[in-house]
């Protein structure tokens, strides 16, 4: 019979916009073993940037729908939040 790691591993937001990842290994485990943080504008940028074209410096016109999307999930998500507020104040 084979032996399993249990690893968990969980997302979340802090109240300045940086998004948080935690990683436990080990059945129970409470403290992660790996915590990393990055701020929701680094994040933007890095997708962004996949969708500059090099020779360019500019985003690839055929990535313009994607990027309209991100802006309409982010107002979305905005949205979603100030309601949330509204009704748990």
């Amino acid at each position: 019979m084979g032996k399993h790691v249990e690893i968990d591993a969980s997302l979340g937001i802090e109240h300045d916009g940086k998004i948080d990842l935690y990683v436990y290994i080990g059945e129970g485990s409470c403290e992660p073993v790996l915590e990393e943080s990055e701020s929701l504008e680094t994040l933007i940028d890095n997708l962004l940037k996949a969708y500059v074209v090099l020779e360019t410096g500019k985003i690839a016109s055929y990535h313009q729908s994607e990027c309209e999307a991100l802006v309409k999930s982010l107002k979305a998500a905005t949205k979603y939040a100030k309601k949330r507020i509204k009704e748990l104040s």
